[in-house]
């Protein structure tokens, strides 16, 4: 199989580790919320003059849409954006445009409406099983972006549960803890910044097994709370199937159905 271009969130500024590749995730200070690192408009330019750039927005903005709409135009014209909150579709240029309506867009007709009212460039979720995905790539036409490797985000707040759980104890202050939920006992990350907290699953999602039936996807790799050692492994081994068996990783919605997704319920 040819070697598959990857599209990176790095977790450090740093992006010399990052060499290899051609194409970035960069998360928007203030308008993104969950990730390592941050990046100014400046920065994002500048980077985006010897890399294809992508911005990530990944929080609803509300209000703070137009406060976006003041500032879309600094921007470098080559830069497009990954955004959650669809109202940036009336102000983001639609060839510019991927929507990611994090854990929303699972089936191939919410794909295919989008795709008729122009909106052709998404993200879908990677809670999917792989027959499910293979359905979406034989009966959509849009250009599909997929989670690949990454510490799965479950959901975001804008309250501080961990300093506000800190405060309720009486416990030294942190801005992580490391959780074990009682039913399922997996362990979960949750993380807290000025803007709010993000309760990510402590495993590595990686879909690296099916590889060559991912192909034709935007396959995207987040490095967000990835320690160096299995940051390392994957960089090295991003284009091998067995990279899962190489770090603490998970894929088990690749291979079960998870019957939670919005439609399923008739």
């Amino acid at each position: 199989m040819q070697k598959k271009e990857f599209i990176i969130i790095p977790n450090n500024k740093e992006l010399k580790l990052f060499d290899d590749f051609s194409t970035f995730i960069l998360p928007l200070k203030d308008y993104s919320i969950g990730f390592n690192e941050y990046f100014s408009i400046d920065e994002i330019n500048k980077i985006s003059e010897s890399k294809n750039v992508y911005v990530i927005m990944n929080k609803l903005l509300h209000m703070k849409i137009y406060d976006f709409k003041n500032i879309y135009n600094k921007f470098n014209s080559n830069i497009k954006f990954i955004v959650e909150d669809i109202g940036l579709v009336n102000i983001i240029d639609k060839d510019r445009l991927v929507l990611y309506e994090n854990h929303i867009l699972s089936n191939y007709k919410a794909i295919n409406y989008l795709n008729d009212i122009d909106i052709k460039n998404v993200v879908i979720n990677n809670d999917l099983t792989i027959d499910e995905l293979m359905k979406i790539k034989s009966e959509t036409k849009s250009n599909i972006f997929y989670f690949y490797i990454s510490k799965n985000m479950l959901m975001y707040s804008r309250r501080n549960l961990v300093s506000n759980y800190n405060s309720h104890f009486n416990l030294e202050s942190t801005d992580s803890y490391l959780l074990s939920e009682k039913v399922t006992h997996k362990e979960l990350e949750i993380n807290e910044s000025n803007d709010g907290s993000v309760v990510r699953y402590h495993k590595v999602f990686c879909a690296s097994k099916y590889l060559d039936d991912l192909s034709s996807f935007n396959l995207i790799v987040d490095f967000t709370n990835i320690d160096d050692v299995s940051t390392k492994l994957i960089i090295q081994n991003i284009n091998e199937k067995n990279l899962c068996n190489l770090i603490d990783s998970d894929y088990y919605f690749l291979e079960h159905d998870i019957k939670y997704k919005v439609g399923d319920i008739k």
